[in-house]
């Protein structure tokens, strides 16, 4: 089902920035670096109307890490519900280490199926298969379904990118440093200038 396949092998970092004393500062860089949606569960900015709904994690909790606090490469982005159910848990795997799509399948009725033990460890840390999370998943991936099949410019508006893509090369965005700048360059906001931004992703 389109919008809710995990990524086939772990995720690489384009961006690199680094020195920002406050980890909020890295949102809009997370927000790219993620394709504005759950490394988690999948959902996306673009299906929830207001902000507040997706939040920075830190993967190795600060409680445990305090100097990760602002460490760019222990920073993920998921949804307020995935990030409260993980709180300060250690063993789920890292999607920057680790493929979820071979830990995790989601079926036609919108339950997830665990592949192997990291897959296990993620659908019960973040209560992927609690009764409300497959209703509301199941719910999603038939709306999505009918509207490909009878409105693909209503289905398209779901499955775009968000309008307020962040240009990441803006004097704003400058960090005190940064080990991939060429990721900036092929921010999405850089994409949709070039006209080479996917209409649906």
């Amino acid at each position: 089902m389109q919008g809710f396949e995990y990524p086939l092998s772990p995720h690489i970092r384009r961006h690199g920035p680094a020195g920002y004393d406050d980890y909020a500062s890295y949102r809009d860089w997370l927000r790219d670096e993620f394709t504005f949606r759950c490394v988690f569960c999948l959902h996306r900015e673009r299906w929830y109307g207001r902000s507040g709904t997706f939040d920075i994690e830190h993967f190795v909790p600060t409680s445990v890490d305090p100097l990760g606090k602002c460490e760019y490469s222990n920073l993920l982005y998921a949804c307020r519900t995935c990030n409260v159910a993980k709180t300060d848990v250690l063993t789920v795997p890292n999607p920057c280490a680790v493929a979820f799509g071979d830990c995790l399948r989601i079926k036609m009725d919108g339950e997830v199926e665990a592949l192997n033990a990291d897959g296990k460890k993620l659908c019960d840390v973040l209560r992927l298969n609690s009764a409300s999370n497959i209703e509301h998943r199941s719910r999603w991936m038939r709306m999505l379904q009918t509207l490909r099949e009878s409105n693909l410019d209503l289905y398209g508006e779901f499955m775009a990118f968000p309008t307020d893509l962040p240009d990441l090369r803006h004097p704003r965005k400058r960090v005190p440093s940064n080990s991939k700048p060429e990721g900036t360059a092929n921010c999405y906001f850089a994409q949709r200038e070039r006209g080479t931004l996917p209409a649906t992703y």
